[in-house]
């Protein structure tokens, strides 16, 4: 056997086992991804701090300063984010928390309402079966929704001994990244390195492109809902925003899910106060689509709706609500990898 062939065998059980550990050290995953996305976001303004000169000498700020720098600037507005926010957000959350079992039971309680009043109605059984049907499930999912809102939640926060590396993995990243990427792209065979490196760069461009946009998308939307939900005077105005800040994050079906717990606390109050909440988020939505996201997003993910529907089927089946955040950045770097390498425009 020649000395190709070893070396061709022994690439292939490196790239196996490579791909039995990530398959199987799942729970590293966490602190590793915020990571990423804490070094796109920041790198901006890393990038800026480190082209700047110490006065009075000519003399440029270093890498390692510049990500300190950053992480100073993003610790002042996290303190003042949970001054103004936080605090009254926990005192918010801790409210619903409490009255989230007799919310539950009210909504549960106008499903069995409109049940009663649907049947006392002459229609076709049928008609009136599907009726009761979609008025539990709708009842079910609403109840399912907030369940798996808290778990997350919950979730997350037992995670917090994992993210104590976050600040490590992002200040390397940030620090070393051109050095990481150069070893990276050394791995590869001469003839290939140009464009390994053009792959890495472009996928780069997208996916920062992506994550900073998609913040910036979320925090102006959670602001516009939490503003509409205190003039509407639905409770819980905070938690709303929040949740839709966060649904943002999954294209096209997210909006759509964030507003139900919405809907359904109006609805509690009155359904012309469900009606208006109702046109409050189609307002919303078209605002998003025509506003925000072309002035915010552009064209980094350039992707058909039907993909990103695609993508976010295939990202629920696999990882659930995390899935479905990850599928389209990771459907757009597809797409990059397979223009790149197969010359597909």
């Amino acid at each position: 056997m020649s000395l190709r062939s070893y070396d061709s065998w022994f690439k292939g059980l490196l790239l196996l086992s490579v791909s039995y550990i990530l398959v199987t050290v799942t729970s590293i995953y966490l602190p590793i991804v915020v990571s990423i996305i804490l070094t796109f976001i920041l790198n901006p303004l890393v990038n800026y701090f480190s082209g700047l000169r110490i006065w009075p000498t000519s003399v440029e700020i270093g890498r390692g300063i510049a990500v300190l720098l950053a992480f100073v600037c993003t610790t002042l507005l996290l303190l003042i984010m949970g001054t103004f926010v936080l605090l009254p957000f926990m005192h918010e959350f801790d409210k619903f928390i409490i009255e989230f079992p007799a919310l539950i039971l009210k909504i549960q309680d106008i499903g069995i309402n409109i049940e009663h009043r649907a049947s006392l109605l002459e229609m076709p059984v049928n008609i009136n079966t599907l009726i009761q049907q979609t008025v539990a499930n709708a009842a079910t999912f609403s109840a399912d929704l907030a369940r798996r809102i808290l778990q997350a939640i919950f979730g997350f926060a037992s995670s917090i001994v994992q993210l104590v590396v976050v600040p490590v993995l992002t200040y390397y990243f940030l620090k070393d990244w051109l050095i990481l990427k150069e070893r990276l792209i050394a791995m590869f065979a001469v003839d290939s390195r140009s464009r390994v490196r053009k792959v890495i760069e472009e996928m780069g461009i997208v996916m920062s492109g992506y994550l900073r946009g998609q913040v910036l998308i979320s925090i102006v939307i959670g602001v516009i809902v939490f503003c509409g939900m205190y003039l509407l005077e639905i409770d819980y105005p905070l938690v709303l925003g929040l949740l839709a800040a966060c649904t943002e994050t999954i294209p096209i079906v997210g909006p759509i899910v964030g507003s139900i717990p919405a809907i359904m606390l109006a609805y509690l109050v009155s359904p012309a106060l469900a009606i208006k909440v109702v046109m409050f988020y189609i307002i919303v939505h078209q605002i998003e689509n025509h506003i925000v996201v072309p002035n915010i997003m552009g064209h980094t993910i350039d992707l058909h709706p039907v993909v990103v529907i695609i993508s976010l089927l295939i990202g629920g089946q696999l990882l659930g609500i995390m899935g479905m955040m990850m599928a389209v950045p990771i459907t757009a770097l597809l797409k990059v990898v397979i223009k790149q390498l197969w010359n597909i425009t």
